[in-house]
């Protein structure tokens, strides 16, 4: 075989194996992408819950998050340290939004107090909706769509990636 068809025969060679090769180093970056993301979005999700729970609502928390406790009577009122004072859980929504840092497009996070609660609503127990008082767990679910390379290239859509952290209110 003379030195042009040798040549001839490794670009073509070189040709076919590039796109299987190319595909597959992205997916590898996606795969990676997607972990970090995951990673992410629970990290998010602990912090949330840690704040929620750190701020609940007893006498000496100077601005309480969540479902107030039916006991209070005194609820500071919205300032600039503290945007957000119960009943509101915006503040533990900004919280968890400014720990995902990898988490995608379409960020969702919802709140919700007490054994069995889902999405942004609290437990009702006894005809009563839970609180944050000392005691009562918190749940947060965060989702995110993450969208990758290597599917978009074959027609595919991103995909959804959820997490969740339930703690009790300890303060």
């Amino acid at each position: 075989m003379d030195r042009k068809r040798r040549h001839g025969q490794a670009l073509v060679e070189f040709s076919l194996v590039l796109p299987i090769f190319l595909i597959m180093l992205m997916g590898v970056v996606d795969v990676g992408r997607a972990i970090w993301a995951q990673n992410s979005l629970a990290s998010a999700a602990r912090e949330g819950a840690r704040f929620a729970i750190v701020h609940g609502g007893s006498d000496t928390t100077i601005c309480p998050v969540g479902p107030t406790r039916r006991d209070v009577t005194t609820i500071p009122g919205a300032s600039s340290s503290c945007p957000y004072p119960s009943p509101s859980k915006q503040a533990i929504k900004d919280a968890v939004i400014a720990n995902a840092t990898a988490g995608g497009t379409g960020l969702t996070v919802t709140v919700c107090y007490g054994t069995g609660c889902s999405g942004d609503t609290d437990a009702i127990v006894a005809g009563v909706s839970a609180t944050n008082a000392r005691g009562t767990s918190v749940t947060i679910a965060v989702t995110s769509r993450i969208n990758l390379l290597t599917p978009a290239i074959l027609g595919m859509n991103g995909f959804d990636v959820a997490a969740n952290s339930t703690m009790v209110v300890n303060h």
